[in-house]
């Protein structure tokens, strides 16, 4: 197998859509699909648990036995920072309340309670240099996807003489059991990930498409 090696620079969109308390994509009337380019920075932060360290000294004090066992991948952190206060992708993201004037989205109440709300993210890079295009000259993007995203925070911000900039932090579990080969995998999105699909414990991963990412809009559609 040759191996294709890819040098990526910026992220042209992202795309977060609403998932139900199992990780799996919602679909029909209370869907949420959100494609957008009003972000700063999406900043991955991996974690993981340090494995257990066993240890026994001699009488003597000279090390009898020393092991460590291997560390786990546990969550990775998410942390957003938004320029553009899209409410329909903050709801997405925090679960609150959308505020709205006729059919028209304007903003987002934040109140108590515990944070259930789930989402996937997925987001396109273009690739650069020799491997820019493929074969048939189409520009090739470097598509990540985080496919079951929860427990979102909005975190510290400032109203000063500035412009706002607004973050929210996450943190992924393992993938949902219908993620399959992407989201809607019967229809336009199968492409993306090529034939990859998600292993049951796996968080994250990234694929080299031709599949040219959806528009960046305002607002909210519909999973079909």
């Amino acid at each position: 197998m040759v191996a294709f090696c890819a040098s990526a620079i910026q992220a042209r969109v992202a795309r977060l859509i609403k998932l139900d308390v199992c990780g799996n994509p919602v679909t029909g009337a209370s869907s949420a699909v959100v494609t957008t380019d009003g972000f700063i920075s999406i900043q991955p932060n991996p974690q993981y648990l340090d494995g257990e360290e066993h240890q026994q000294r001699k009488a003597n004090g000279a090390l009898c036995l020393y092991q460590k066992d291997p560390s786990e991948l546990t969550r990775v952190e998410l942390a957003i920072n938004w320029c553009v206060m899209d409410p329909d992708a903050l709801v997405i993201i925090t679960g609150e309340r959308l505020l709205s004037t006729s059919v028209t989205g304007t903003g987002v109440a934040y109140g108590e309670g515990q944070l259930t709300a789930r989402y996937s993210l997925e987001v396109w890079q273009p690739i650069v240099g020799a491997g820019a295009c493929d074969a048939s000259g189409n520009q090739q993007f470097l598509y990540w996807a985080f496919p079951n995203v929860g427990n979102s925070k909005v975190n510290q911000f400032s109203l000063e003489n500035a412009p706002l900039q607004f973050s929210t932090t996450s943190e992924t579990m393992k993938v949902g059991s219908r993620w399959g080969d992407g989201p809607g995998s019967a229809g336009p999105w199968a492409p993306l990930l090529a034939g990859a699909v998600f292993d049951a414990s796996e968080h994250f991963l990234h694929n080299v498409t031709s599949v040219a990412p959806p528009v960046a809009s305002c607002g909210a559609v519909l999973l079909t």
